[in-house]
């Protein structure tokens, strides 16, 4: 293969056979352990493997120089990239690994040259099916009513807002397998794209071919499309015409890097969109962070400290009887978290909210008339889960910034949380 088409998907199957030791049992372990990533690093004397599971970085292995340039052409060879070489400049591949039971992974692969070594990446892109049923990823029932009634409206833009790695993708997948997309026209242009969804239609941009996300958007809009998904807005020209696809009756789903619902409205904004296309188009919000699941089979409880009682009753939540801590066993690999959640603030667009985006409000301001109108800020929904036995306290306040409260525990935590 050229290099100039390395970024392609080559579909190999990568198992025993073919790829023994290392390769197949680092993918294997990753895979278990249910991590999202493997990072292998040069250090001194050799490589670091690091597995992020549940958004955290742990160190796996370390090997020597031998045995980590066998891992990196393997990796190379599976991933359609040139293995009899040190590359010259950063290259992407990708790879479909499927062991004995039928599993299957798609596998994105980054080899970055370093000083006459390589270090590389690998993201681990399937997603279970589990994943994608908005049941499981954290929302409460009053969220669940204003997500359901701005999707059955089938027009008008819904952002999905949040940081890098906060789950923005996999929610606006959620939200859009939750309809029934055998009876839509259902497109999305994405860089990359990260997961396939049944019954929609996926565009990747590919600048080196002419197709950015601007120009991608507007193809979509030429092919009728009743419902549209967009990556991530990240210049002048595709914010406009997302926005403009939504104002013209086509239900637009996006995501944005926002903090909260009245920061989406800003970045939206900072990227050329007029507040009043902006008021007209927009629908709703969802606003996001990502927070580890205690261990259901080893956290532990225990009466809550007086400082975090105080934080329920600041937050207007019934102080819980137990609350949980993280512990460790076998089950979770001993980090006593298993699996992720999602704090929310969802944000329906009402007309006053509408007119206030209109009139380019300040965003506290923004901020304030939302939460006058009910909708619960991100932390609030945090100490929820803490209250319900889904997350720690440690967790939340290590995990999570919110100026606001100051809250501190006995564990020696102390971390600002918005009321």
């Amino acid at each position: 293969m050229a290099e100039a088409d390395e970024k392609n998907s080559v579909d190999v199957v990568v198992d025993e056979a073919l790829y023994p030791d290392p390769l197949n049992t680092f993918i294997l372990n990753a895979i278990y352990e249910e991590a999202t990533d493997i990072h292998l690093n040069v250090v001194d004397g050799g490589m670091l493997v690091l597995f992020r599971v549940d958004g955290f970085v742990h160190e796996k292995q370390r090997l020597s120089r031998t045995e980590g340039r066998k891992l990196l052409n393997q990796i190379k060879a599976a991933a359609g990239l040139s293995a009899s070489k040190l590359l010259a400049s950063p290259r992407e591949g990708q790879m479909r690994w499927r062991d004995d039971d039928e599993q299957s992974k798609n596998i994105r692969v980054t080899i970055v040259p370093m000083d006459g070594e390589e270090c590389g990446h690998l993201r681990i892109l399937s997603m279970p099916e589990k994943e994608l049923e908005i049941a499981n990823l954290g929302f409460s029932d009053d969220h669940m009513k204003g997500i359901t009634e701005s999707l059955d409206s089938l027009s008008g833009l819904i952002l999905v807002a949040g940081t890098t790695g906060s789950g923005k993708t996999t929610t606006m997948y959620s939200l859009v397998s939750s309809r029934d997309l055998s009876s839509l026209v259902a497109f999305s242009i994405e860089d990359p794209v990260e997961f396939r969804l049944p019954n929609s239609q996926q565009l990747e941009v590919n600048e080196d071919h002419g197709l950015t996300m601007y120009q991608g958007l507007r193809t979509i809009l030429r092919m009728d499309a009743d419902l549209i998904m967009v990556g991530e807005i990240r210049d002048r020209d595709s914010a406009i015409v997302t926005a403009r696809a939504a104002m013209a009756g086509r239900l637009v789903l996006a995501t944005i890097h926002g903090q909260d619902a009245a920061a989406a409205v800003d970045a939206l904004h900072y990227l050329g969109v007029p507040y009043y296309v902006i008021s007209s188009s927009l629908r709703m919000i969802v606003a996001q962070k990502l927070i580890r699941r205690l261990c259901p089979v080893c956290a532990s409880a225990r009466e809550p400290y007086v400082e975090e009682s105080e934080v329920f009753e600041r937050a207007g939540i019934e102080i819980p009887k137990k609350i949980f801590d993280p512990v460790g066993c076998d089950q979770c690999n001993g980090y006593g978290y298993k699996g992720r959640v999602g704090m929310f603030e969802t944000a329906v667009i009402t007309p006053e909210a509408a007119h206030k985006i209109a009139s380019g409000v300040h965003n506290e301001l923004l901020r304030q008339h939302f939460r006058d109108n009910g909708v619960v800020p991100l932390a609030i929904d945090g100490i929820t889960k803490v209250a319900d036995g889904i997350t720690s306290t440690q967790e939340l306040f290590q995990r999570c910034h919110f100026p606001g409260l100051l809250a501190e525990t006995q564990s020696g935590i102390s971390e600002e949380v918005i009321i």
